[in-house]
């Protein structure tokens, strides 16, 4: 049997697709075009985690690692769309465009840290319940 999880995030797959076939078909600058596929990845990544956070349902994942993954995900594309629409500007030696890299991967090993402690806490028992 098909979990709800997976039914969900096969949907806004589908979705995704769908509208990114959709807005292809139109004429825009590289900006705009930059910030489609940062709401399609954005979409594809994070829709159905979203969606299923937003409805409060644990599933297979709990709530709060839903929106926790969530933010995340917001976090790193929004400092890569800032990374592609912005002109690179030295800072000392290295460049925005690196500091933005940076920032970017210190939110994604944040986020593999904190739900690594919640999981270990979540099997010692030691989640505050």
């Amino acid at each position: 049997m098909v979990s709800r999880d997976t039914t969900v995030h096969l949907t806004v797959v589908a979705l995704a697709l769908a509208g990114l076939a959709v807005v292809t078909q139109f004429p825009s600058d590289p900006a705009v075009t930059a910030l489609i596929l940062v709401g399609y990845n954005g979409a594809v990544l994070a829709g159905a985690h979203l969606y299923l956070a937003w409805r409060g349902e644990d599933g297979l994942v709990p709530v709060a690692s839903r929106w926790r993954f969530v933010a995340a995900v917001a976090a790193v594309l929004s400092l890569a769309a800032l990374t592609v629409l912005t002109d690179p500007v030295s800072i000392g030696p290295l460049t925005s465009d690196s500091l933005l890299g940076l920032a970017a991967a210190v939110v994604a090993v944040g986020y593999l840290f904190v739900e690594a402690r919640d999981g270990y806490r979540e099997s010692r028992g030691e989640n505050g319940v």
